[in-house]
């Protein structure tokens, strides 16, 4: 009986304490609960339903909710709690097996305010804070959750703002850890997965130690928006971000706090995909691509090592204002306030950056500068470098690779242009130590560029392959081992400029400053060079090309006095030939130039644009040979110009304003010889710090003077060949009345022939002449013959008398011979004496008179002279007929005792 009534005693306590604990316990408590957390609360909670496990000490608060007038703040569907009672007594501390937290909806709001609604959810009441702590610290209590879960969380928050308005939801928040507890290195870990809004998911695996404070983790976010972020701040933002724009992000992470926060970063891999930041509708910066492969960070070491980094297709447009302030510094909108930050920051070791590979690809970068009209855009930039360290504030650097932009660089104001495309730039080993730079080897590969200025002028460089080698800076000192420069292509274009009134500058004091940067330069090699020349400034644009440019500048120092040597050869054009040698003191060339310039073969016709400009005629054919010595020692220029001109020939006229009127076929005739050369030396002298002086235009002047001279005085330049005097060829001198030529006018005709000899090109013009004598020495001869000819009419008497006398009476009005005797009748000692003489000069003079020359008769004997020039010039001295011209008969005055045919120079026709 007793045993039956202790089974019913227990049965009933069993039933009495299952009643209680799963029913009773429940309907009081929960009303109580929710009571007191309305009391404590602003808001409304709800609790639909408690239960409690008595014998296992589970206890699930089913559908909670927190609400205000409008909407839930908090609420969840099940908290689950798994009291471990028994190991809590045995282990002596509170314990959970497992606690659960399932769909818990959180929704955070930040009123126009800037205050938070789950703040001012709970009621204030005031508390000794100090109280609190030293109450915390003695009633501190041991405890252990073994599990604690979770499960499909949902945070919404949301800023309300007329300005920037924000939201954000963690939606699917699943959260699990074990073994968390307050006791002494005791490890729990923890995972974590969640949706933040619609597409980013993150997650979290690891642990951590609550004493001492310690934790790992690695991390991983996935597809995260960053625009969807940035707007919570907007009002500090002054700038939007693309929609597109995606991040992904995994590491791992161990971070402790024993002595020093030693955190370290394991395995980083960043990815940021179509990245574009917009400020005002313009898009300032976007890449396609940038990411950072296996960074490793140790902080306490000061060590970052990365495996790669690379960023695809940048863009940026970048611009400074008029008040030159870039819009990359207006990103961040900064406080009026300027709060200054007056801490003092300890010093600090550098960190220690170890870089395997960067990889910068089809990069765009624009910038302009509205003050200075400055523009620069750089297209299509490949960027590649390995093994780049960063120790102890030093640098070092594997190898760094720049591949084909194309560059391009504007100057509005001075309209200045530069165009770069394929520039290929390569260094291998760069170090910076202190202040000591060291380069191994640079190679520069440019297969274009161009530039230009406000006066059009063009600079064109293709395929540049520079090599330099041992490249070093250190001590105010630069050096370079050796230079090679091989297969440039370098044009230069001057164009057609407009006539602009010049612009008087005053004269600035120069002031010499001295370099303080010593250099010491080896020698630089020149490998298969070209360049190109264009003039479009005249009237025909002139084009000329001096390629196969080989050669070499010797090594100069600022801290050496020996001077630079230097020698190129190259071909010009496509048979000319050209050489350049010299000496040049590299610190004042005034001081010493010792330069030997020498052109071979040389088409003339190529500089046809010149000749146009500057004297009015094209040229045909013709070879050119310069032998340029210029010498310049303290200021003094000694110029030995020796131009050497065959075979040249001038083609159609260039109207030009700027051409010199000489007649250019004739001074061509004089200075070429017979092996049709052009020989002249043509010295220049003066002092080159004279403002004044210019090589150029003095040259010129020579040239010019020279010409002038000889076409001036033609005899004198042909006589000094000879080393006679002008006067002796200047003409060809007749007796009266005959053709005949004299001894002394051969010598004339024997050195005109000589110099024809030597002058291939020239002709003599003979300008044919008679004069009154002649005509009168004609009637003479005519009225002689005509006396003989009547004088054979008579047999007996005085013939000659008789002959006279007829003729004379045969003319009208004649007198008759006895009043005409009465004239020539003289009284001398009272007796008369007829004077024969004059009676017969008298009427042979009147029978002069009277002969009538024909023009035939004067062109015969022109003819005659004539004839007698040519026979002597062309048969005997075999002068070529066409170098002999005649010019039209004139009647000339002489003063002299002889008709004179004067000689001028011409031209071969």
């Amino acid at each position: 009986m007793k045993n039956n009534k202790f089974l019913k005693i227990l049965i009933a306590v069993f039933a009495l304490y299952s009643l209680l604990g799963f029913f009773v316990l429940p309907y009081f408590l929960k009303p109580k609960l929710q009571k007191i957390i309305n009391q404590n609360i602003t808001k409304q909670a709800f609790i639909q339903d408690l239960k409690f496990n008595p014998f296992t000490f589970e206890a699930n608060l089913i559908g909670f909710e927190i609400k205000d007038k409008k909407s839930t703040i908090l609420s969840f569907d099940k908290f689950y709690i798994d009291f471990s009672i028994f190991k809590s007594i045995d282990k002596r501390h509170i314990r959970f097996e497992k606690v659960l937290l399932k769909n818990a909806l959180i929704n955070i709001v930040e009123n126009k305010d800037q205050t938070i609604n789950l703040a001012k959810i709970l009621k204030g009441t005031k508390t000794n804070n100090n109280q609190e702590k030293e109450q915390s610290k003695e009633n501190l209590i041991n405890f252990l959750i073994r599990k604690a879960v979770i499960e499909n969380a949902t945070i919404n928050f949301e800023k309300k703002s007329d300005i920037e308005p924000f939201s954000i939801t963690l939606s699917e928040l699943n959260y699990t850890f074990y073994d968390l507890g307050s006791f002494k290195n005791i490890l729990a870990s923890q995972t974590l997965t969640t949706k933040i809004n619609k597409n980013t998911l993150l997650t979290l695996k690891g642990g951590f130690k609550i004493e001492p404070l310690s934790m790992y983790a690695n991390v991983n976010l996935k597809r995260l928006k960053p625009s969807e972020l940035i707007t919570y701040k907007k009002s500090i933002l002054n700038f939007d971000m693309s929609d597109k724009t995606s991040l992904d992000l995994n590491f791992g992470y161990q971070l402790n706090f024993k002595d020093k926060i030693d955190l370290s970063i394991q395995d980083l891999n960043l990815d940021i995909k179509d990245f574009e930041l917009i400020q005002e509708k313009n898009s300032l910066i976007s890449f396609k691509n940038f990411s950072i492969n296996s960074l490793f960070l140790d902080y306490l070491k000061q060590e970052i090592n990365i495996n790669s980094i690379n960023l695809d297709a940048l863009k940026t447009n970048i611009t400074s204002s008029k008040d030159e302030v870039i819009n990359l510094t207006t990103l961040i909108n900064q406080d009026n306030s300027k709060q200054e930050n007056k801490k003092t920051q300890e010093k600090q070791n550098p960190w220690n950056i170890d870089l395997r590979s960067a990889n910068i690809s089809n990069t765009n970068i624009n910038y302009e500068d509205l003050k200075t009209t400055n523009k620069l855009n750089l297209e299509n930039l490949s960027l590649t470098f390995e093994k780049f360290k960063f120790e102890n504030s030093n640098v070092f650097l594997k190898t760094a690779s720049l591949k084909e932009p194309k560059v391009n660089f504007e100057n509005k104001k001075e309209k200045l242009g530069i165009n770069i495309n394929n520039l290929n730039l390569d260094i291998q080993n760069l170090s910076k130590e202190k202040e000591k730079i060291q380069i191994d080897i640079i190679n520069l590969d440019k297969k274009s560029l161009f530039l230009s200025d406000k006066l059009k002028n063009q600079i064109v460089t293709k395929n540049i392959d520079l090599s330099i080698k041992n490249f070093n800076f250190s001590n105010k000192t630069l050096s370079i081992e050796k230079s090679i420069l091989k297969n440039p292509y370098i044009s230069i274009t001057l164009p057609k400029k407009d006539k602009v009134k010049k612009e008087v500058t005053k004269n600035s004091k120069n002031v010499e400053t001295k370099n303080s940067l010593n250099m010491q330069i080896g020698p630089f090699n020149i490998k298969n060079a070209s360049l190109n020349f264009e003039d479009k400034n005249l009237p025909i644009p002139f084009k000329t090309l001096v390629s196969k440019l080989n050669g070499e500048f010797s090594e100069f120092s600022t801290t050496s006095s020996k001077p630079t040597e230097l020698k190129l050869e190259g071909k010009v054009d496509k048979y000319g030939y050209t050489k350049i040698t010299g000496l040049v003191n590299h610190e004042n060339i005034k001081e010493l130039t010792d330069v030997n310039l020498l052109f071979k073969n040389i088409a003339i016709k190529n500089f046809t644009p010149y000749s146009g400009k500057f004297i009015g005629r094209e040229i045909e054919t013709g070879k050119l040979n310069l032998d340029l010595k210029y010498n310049i020692k303290k200021s003094n220029l000694d110029a030995k110009n020796s131009i050497i001109i065959s075979d040249i020939k001038l083609g159609d006229e260039v109207k030009s304003e700027d051409a010199v009127s000489l007649p250019l076929e004739l001074a061509i005739a004089l200075l070429e010889d017979a092996d049709g050369i052009i020989d002249l030396d043509i010295p220049i002298s003066g002092n080159v710090d004279d403002p004044k002086f210019a090589i150029a235009p003095i040259a010129w002047q020579a040239f010019t003077n020279l010409i002038v001279k000889a076409v001036s005085a033609p005899f004198s330049f042909l006589a000094s060949l000879l080393g006679i005097e002008a006067d002796e060829i200047k003409s060809i001198d007749f007796h009266f009345a005959d053709a005949k030529i004299l001894p002394s006018e051969k010598e004339a005709l024997d050195n005109i022939a000589k110099i024809m000899e030597k002058r291939p090109n020239i002709a003599i013009k003979i300008n044919p002449s008679f004069t009154q004598e002649d005509i009168n020495k004609l009637k003479e001869l005519k009225a002689e013959e005509n006396i003989e000819k009547t004088m054979k009419e008579f047999k007996k008497g005085d013939k000659y008398q008789l002959a006279i006398e007829k003729i004379y009476l045969s003319y009208k009005n004649s007198k008759k011979l006895v009043e005409l005797k009465k004239e020539f009748i003289v009284k001398k000692k009272e007796k008369e004496i007829f004077q024969k003489d004059r009676y017969l000069n008298h009427m042979k003079d009147m029978i002069i008179s009277k002969q009538v020359i024909s023009d035939d008769t004067i062109l015969n004997l022109t003819k005659q002279r004539i004839e007698n020039i040519n026979k002597y010039l062309i048969d005997k001295k075999q002068i070529k007929q066409n170098r002999v011209i005649i010019k039209k008969t004139d009647k000339t005055n002489t003063s002299k005792s002889f008709t004179s045919f004067d000689l001028q120079i011409d031209i071969a026709r």
